[in-house]
């Protein structure tokens, strides 16, 4: 599929930076089961979905293009390292804490689908129309960030302070969660 046709059947949430005509419910849309025990994982997936997007060939089931997918989650993963912009309201972080930050952190339970980011998170969505690789190559970035050792040390702007064994099981299930809007089907399988 080309960066055309991904723009026109985007993945990844239910907010969106392209033109909100023909929005998927992300609650409901059909993604491919995904979650990672490590960043290795991940690694490996994203050599998957490169050779899909290259191969013209990835499926997307959301709202967000691959590139957007990337560059969302690779804005998550830099600002656990160097510090959120803005931070959820202190009703709505107290809250948070008491009733996910056990269930977001300590389990292996994917994250729900279909969150729209609040106003005051848009730093966090994804740069319109970014293309599939400038996003891939922006979120490998800041995965070598972890493979060479580097420590999330800064707080969730919901959850509040985070170790950094919290920071990457929610990173992992926000990329698992994500990526799962993108089908690469059997390309780079092996």
């Amino acid at each position: 599929m080309s960066q055309t046709a991904q723009s026109a059947s985007a993945a990844g949430s239910a907010e969106t930076a392209s033109a909100p005509s023909n929005l998927v419910d992300t609650k409901t849309a059909r993604r491919r089961p995904l979650a990672f025990a490590n960043f290795d994982e991940v690694s490996r997936d994203l050599d998957r979905l490169e050779v899909a997007i290259n191969a013209g060939t990835l499926m997307n089931t959301g709202n967000w293009t691959a590139g957007e997918v990337f560059d969302h989650t690779g804005k998550f993963l830099q600002f656990a390292y160097d510090g959120f912009p803005s931070k959820a309201p202190p009703p709505v972080r107290w809250i948070a804490r008491l009733m996910l930050k056990k269930k977001a952190t300590e389990t292996e339970e994917p994250l729900p689908s279909g969150f729209k980011l609040p106003k005051q998170a848009s730093a966090l969505l994804p740069r319109d129309g970014i293309a599939d690789a400038e996003g891939l190559a922006f979120l490998r970035q800041q995965v070598a960030r972890i493979h060479a050792g580097e420590q999330f040390t800064r707080p969730s702007p919901l959850l509040g302070s985070l170790t950094h064994n919290e920071w990457l099981t929610l990173q992992r299930k926000h990329l698992a969660l994500h990526l799962s809007f993108l089908d690469p089907g059997n390309a780079g399988a092996g």
